[in-house]
């Protein structure tokens, strides 16, 4: 673990260090400035919908949001209850009912939609920092509905964590929209492959909700080398390096014979580069590219490094939810 955190320190500074150089170019007319990233183009990175039709996506996203996540849960998770429940799990440990897991999907979730919602903005006309403000502001809104209605099902309850996580989300969106720099460099992922339950249970009508199948879910926090300058420019482009979590057994428990709270750190292909480099320029290489820097392919990734958090037996449950 120590070495892990010198190597993420020490690529801190040399990065730190490159953007300073950075800032403190001075008239770039006067030489030509040397390259040290090299990146695949991404088209949606300055897509703009049409003049025509920039408005009616704009006012979309704010009627459209609520009302879907409103909708969602009325049909899906059943808010119909006149009273309102508090309902505060523990977020972490090794009794926590989802180990934490779920507490983490709010914070991803919440990542991707306000960084989803900022390109709708940007595309639709707004400045980065106009369409930044935005993004968080409507992601704030809909989530926030969206526990708000928690609080009238029969399920969840009201959970402060969760409305926790989802300000944390936001915030790292935030952050990595305000700058291209750290955004080049970090992002959050998700990695799913369906649990046994889920395999055997899917439908399209009742059993299909794989944001809840946690024990088939990891989270992770990635550094793209091929965004590091210099390190950009050789074959170390196409290296990650990953921090993730996940928990095995505790929700859904099928097919788990322990219940298990993993941390690890290793190393995953960067297939947002490589696509963008193998792919001529266009939208099939760009939405590639985008797709790739939120989601990780299961089982393409090498641990290097586990450490199990807590192993214990199915029979240790303190209160059933098998």
């Amino acid at each position: 673990m120590k070495k892990f955190l010198t190597i993420i320190i020490l690529i801190l500074l040399f990065t730190s260090h490159i953007a300073s150089q950075e800032s403190l170019t001075g008239n770039t007319d006067q030489m030509p400035e040397k390259e040290t990233v090299r990146l695949p183009e991404n088209l949606y990175d300055s897509f703009q919908f049409d003049p025509g039709t920039a408005p009616y996506v704009r006012y979309g996203l704010y009627a459209f949001g609520p009302l879907f996540m409103i909708g969602y849960g009325l049909g899906t998770w059943g808010w119909n209850s006149t009273n309102f429940n508090f309902k505060t799990e523990k977020p972490f440990g090794t009794y926590a009912i989802n180990a934490g897991v779920d507490k983490l999907g709010h914070l991803y979730g919440n990542y991707a939609m306000k960084r989803l919602t900022t390109f709708m903005f940007k595309a639709s006309g707004s400045s980065l920092n106009k369409a930044n403000l935005e993004g968080a502001l409507l992601t704030a809104i809909i989530t926030t509905a969206g526990e708000i209605g928690d609080g009238f099902g029969p399920n969840y309850g009201f959970d402060v964590y969760d409305l926790l996580a989802n300000q944390v989300g936001i915030l790292v969106g935030f952050i990595l929209d305000y700058s291209p720099f750290l955004d080049r460099i970090f992002t959050l992922r998700w990695e799913y492959f369906p649990t046994k339950a889920m395999r055997e249970k899917f439908d399209l009508i009742e059993h299909h909700d794989i944001f809840t199948d946690y024990s088939g879910s990891k989270f992770m926090l990635t550094t793209k080398l091929g965004g590091i300058p210099y390190l950009s420019l050789t074959p170390l482009r196409y290296v990650n390096m990953d921090a993730g979590y996940y928990a095995r057994g505790y929700r859904p428990a099928k097919g788990f014979d322990r219940r298990t709270r993993n941390f690890y750190i290793g190393l995953s292909v960067n297939f947002s580069i490589a696509f963008g480099d193998i792919l001529p320029t266009g939208y099939l290489s760009s939405s590639m590219q985008s797709f790739f820097n939120y989601m990780q392919v299961p089982y393409v990734n090498w641990e290097a490094k586990r450490w199990v958090i807590s192993d214990r037996p199915q029979s240790d449950w303190k209160e059933e939810d098998i």
